[in-house]
């Protein structure tokens, strides 16, 4: 029997829904056990400006919008490069498995640790020096993708110049809505509802009157907009804007799914191809698929990011766990958009960039059902959907380098007050050049899958972390170590030693060292997380115990 997209949805559903339901709530019972009702880092830290009990439904919208931004999209287009099946794994099981747990575990721990970052849990739970090493090789991993997305959104902007419009109107929305909902005090979905008949307007306004501007200006623009989106309070611009872009999201989601459902689309990429151009399928799948199946980075969000707005500790596990869960339905989208094109036309595709994969496939796959929009306008439609996914992730990755880059300094140097408003734009702003300047160099698909590299081992630092805090509380491991040993020698360090022979072998000099000192950054994390085990004392244990298990 043919595979069709039908089949192909309704397994994936079925491992997801399996995930959330039945392994997150073994890691509730088990590991990560909650209190309602005990106070939390956003009410006990308010400072309106990262820290504040944020709408659950708006928080949600915004982590799933962050963490699933163009990442997914991308790993999932490309993946498929060496066939649906490897792909179509590792964003299932991969995920309810390893990435879902990671997330919620991370996401936990910073909640009971006054929302803490993951620099500063690593620091205070292992060691300085392995904080150190999280924060910079978190780091690094955001830039390495938010510089893909420089470039794959400027050249998206050139080739379609409708998108420019309904873009323009998300950020409008977003500032207004933010104001709508934390000043004035109205209800979310009405706010929402303003944001969506404006953004709906627009597109069709768009679709009319397209604003075309060459590639520099696009590129210089995608520089400067998430310095300044990462330096305002979330609640302005952040959060209800990638609220606004959850609502569209999952609009564009549920039509590509009814898509792939009713549409019942022939498979025509292979199921499995042991080698591509790229190499062979193991180790280089994971370094092409991260987000949407395991991914470390995602640790920045979960901590400095996320933790600081729950309003309550019952919120973790749908936000932690559901959010990583359904970005790995995302990554399906672009798997799903890619398995019904020819491998021929998938060939051509690949090689002007993965976005252009989203679009064909999409209109393919929603154009089969909902016959009476013509495909031109779904592939703009793809298009839009990729454009707010990639800028989302800029946003949230410019805050987070921000948040980091200072953490970074304070550990190197000294700490900077967060009352310095100098020092918010600055980290920013440096960031973003760094994220510019790695764009410019070009080869496009070895930067992009440098950060899957680095995000994998950023992933061992949150796994051995949270093995540590466990056994600081008195709760099993096990699972835990499981997760470490397969993240070690399946993932991480096979991918980041095949990348940088490979970078090596193709003269790409100047990026084959990263992967390499990654890999020794690690080793050094190791020895550092082995030495803190053994130096745990039983009174360590019993007062970090009484403080989880305090009101």
């Amino acid at each position: 029997m043919h595979l069709t997209t039908t089949s192909l949805t309704i397994i994936g559903l079925a491992i997801w829904t399996f995930g959330y339901l039945v392994v997150s709530g073994h890691l509730q019972r088990v590991y990560l056990k909650y209190k309602p009702g005990r106070k939390v880092p956003a009410i006990e830290l308010r400072d309106d400006v990262d820290f504040y009990p944020a709408k659950p439904s708006t928080l949600f919208g915004d982590h799933w919008a962050s963490i699933a931004g163009g990442a997914p999209l991308a790993g999932g287009a490309t993946g498929a490069m060496w066939g649906v099946l490897p792909a179509f794994l590792y964003t299932t099981l991969g995920n309810i498995f390893l990435g879902s747990p990671h997330d919620y575990a991370t996401m936990h721990i910073s909640m009971r640790k006054k929302g803490k970052t993951i620099g500063v849990l690593i620091r205070e739970l292992i060691s300085v020096r392995a904080g150190k090493m999280g924060v910079f090789l978190g780091w690094f991993s955001i830039a390495a993708f938010c510089a893909t997305f420089l470039a794959a959104l400027s050249a998206l902007f050139v080739a379609t110049p409708q998108l420019t419009l309904p873009t323009i109107s998300f950020t409008a929305s977003g500032v207004l809505m933010g104001f709508l909902i934390y000043r004035f005090g109205w209800p979310v979905m009405r706010a929402t509802a303003v944001g969506v008949v404006i953004v709906a307007i627009c597109i069709v306004l768009g679709l009319k009157y397209p604003i075309s501007l060459p590639y520099w200006a696009w590129f210089a623009i995608f520089t400067a907009y998430p310095v300044i989106s990462a330096c305002l309070p979330a609640w302005v611009l952040v959060e209800p804007r990638n609220f606004l872009n959850f609502i569209f999201m999952c609009v564009g989601s549920i039509a590509l799914l009814i898509g792939c459902i009713v549409g019942n689309l022939p498979v025509q990429l292979p199921m499995f191809i042991p080698e591509s151009i790229k190499g062979p399928v193991w180790p280089m799948l994971f370094l092409t698929i991260s987000c949407g199946a395991l991914t470390g980075m995602h640790s920045f969000w979960t901590t400095g990011y996320t933790s600081r707005r729950i309003p309550d500790e019952k919120y973790v596990r749908l936000i932690g766990y559901g959010g990583e869960v359904l970005e790995g339905l995302t990554a399906f989208i672009a798997l799903a958009s890619a398995a019904v094109l020819p491998l021929a036309l998938y060939s051509e595709y690949i090689g002007k960039g993965w976005i252009f994969i989203l679009q064909n496939g999409y209109a393919q796959i929603a154009g089969s059902v909902f016959t009476f929009i013509p495909l031109n306008i779904w592939a703009i439609w793809g298009g839009l959907l990729g454009s707010i996914f990639m800028i989302t992730t800029l946003e949230s990755g410019a805050r987070n380098m921000r948040i980091f880059m200072l953490e970074l300094y304070g550990m190197m140097v000294k700490p900077v007050s967060k009352h310095f408003t100098a020092s918010k734009w600055g980290a920013a702003s440096f960031s973003l050049g760094a994220c510019a300047a790695l764009a410019l160099s070009g080869a496009w698909f070895y930067i992009w899958i440098l950060f899957p590299a680095l995000s994998s081992l950023l992933a061992l630092m949150s796994f051995m972390t949270i093995i540590i805090w466990l056994k600081l509380v008195g709760r099993p491991t096990r699972y835990w170590w499981v997760a470490l040993f397969i993240t070690t020698f399946g993932i991480a360090i096979p991918g980041a030693a095949y990348l940088s022979w490979t970078y090596v072998v193709q003269g790409m000099y100047h990026l084959c060292w990263i992967p390499a000192v990654a890999i020794v950054l690690v080793l050094f994390f190791y020895k550092d997380f082995f030495k803190r085990q053994k130096t745990m004392t039983p009174q360590e244990i019993a007062l970090a115990t009484a403080e989880e298990e305090a009101d």
